[in-house]
């Protein structure tokens, strides 16, 4: 059995022990690596994957792809442990295939990939909602490119510098101080390093906080953009979470046609399954999730513990309404909403 995935630097084959197989690289472009990942997600066919195929001894195959090939066994696994190994060792797979020849070269790759893929996404579409959905996702994006790379950098520079991780445990100002030239303590127990070694650390750091930067600049237009395109539920929930209930719900329309109840567990599908699922096994102390999204906002993160639930689910009510009124009427009725919210809250907290 093989596993056959993708990554930004080609298409693999591992053995089960995560050996490589077979591979074949992508081109060195970024637009190239994107567009073919797309059509490989796709279930479309590329040269990579014909020459990986094409040299498969083993046709038993385990992948998250969409192609179909005659003559495989093809099972489709959506994360399975092959693909998930693919994604978490991109770095070392592309040093190791020579698709680049240090991690600098990979950084600005990646950087580039990062940025066509958020540009792309914020490309007009026809609706205004779509916009802001994509928007969320290009932060999540961002998100999840730059924290790999802070992981890397706090390895990379903790053998220079290890003293520097205790001193700020935020990602960003890590970066930073390491870009503005942080100074190691003279009784470090990190390792010396040449110069240029400490250039090519800079030049990741300054990518990685290049990234952050990006992920400030997109959250800054969701808030600029967001009243405008529902007023209502920004007011109640805020430009940020409003943004993501639209994109987890698909568009403002959907999230206007569904109950509250369903508002109040958006995004908590997984825990609302494991649920199910353990109260299916006989589980019974199993408790169904209170709430999903709805937990950033500052009125169930400021309630005590036993009274989440009812703050959570006035919340959802009340986004519910405001959706509907984004939708439907288009009335802007944010104020009231607002102060209607605040009062009731101020209720479930006064109860004993």
């Amino acid at each position: 059995m093989l596993y056959v995935t993708a990554c930004y630097a080609g298409v693999f084959a591992l053995d089960k022990d995560f050996n490589v197989a077979a591979f074949s690289l992508f081109p060195r472009d970024a637009a190239t690596i994107k567009e073919r990942l797309h059509v490989l997600r796709k279930g479309v066919t590329t040269p990579e994957l014909d020459e990986v195929l094409a040299t498969a001894k083993d046709k038993a195959l385990v992948t998250d792809l969409g192609f179909e090939y005659e003559g495989f066994e093809i099972t489709r696994e959506p994360g399975n442990p092959g693909a998930q190994y693919a994604a978490s060792n991109v770095r070392k797979l592309a040093v190791e295939t020579g698709f680049v020849k240090d991690q600098q070269e990979l950084n600005a790759l990646l950087s580039e990939l990062a940025r066509l893929e958020t540009k792309e996404k914020l490309k007009a579409k026809p609706n205004k909602d779509k916009i802001v959905a994509q928007a969320v996702a290009s932060i999540e994006d961002l998100t999840e490119i730059a924290n790999v790379m802070s992981e890397r950098l706090h390895e990379w520079y903790g053998i220079y510098h290890p003293e520097l991780e205790r001193k700020t445990r935020d990602n960003e100002k890590y970066a930073q101080a390491i870009v503005d030239g942080a100074k190691r303590e003279e009784d470090t127990i990190g390792t010396y390093i040449e110069e240029d070694d400490l250039e090519q650390i800079r030049l990741h750091a300054a990518e990685t906080v290049d990234l952050f930067g990006l992920k400030r600049d997109y959250e800054m237009y969701l808030e600029r953009a967001m009243p405008g395109v529902a007023p209502n539920t920004t007011a109640v929930a805020g430009p940020i979470l409003a943004a993501k209930m639209i994109k987890h719900a698909g568009s403002l329309e959907r999230l206007a046609k569904m109950p509250a109840s369903t508002i109040q567990l958006l995004g908590a599908e997984k825990a609302l399954f494991r649920f199910m699922k353990s109260r299916k096994q006989g589980a019974r102390d199993a408790r169904p999730p209170k709430y999903g999204l709805l937990f950033t906002h500052p009125y169930i993160q400021h309630a005590p513990q036993e009274k989440r639930g009812k703050v959570a689910r006035a919340l959802a009510a009340k986004i519910s309404m405001a959706a509907k009124t984004d939708f439907y009427s288009k009335e802007d009725r944010s104020e009231t909403y607002k102060t209607d919210l605040e009062k009731k809250v101020k209720e479930i907290m006064a109860e004993k």
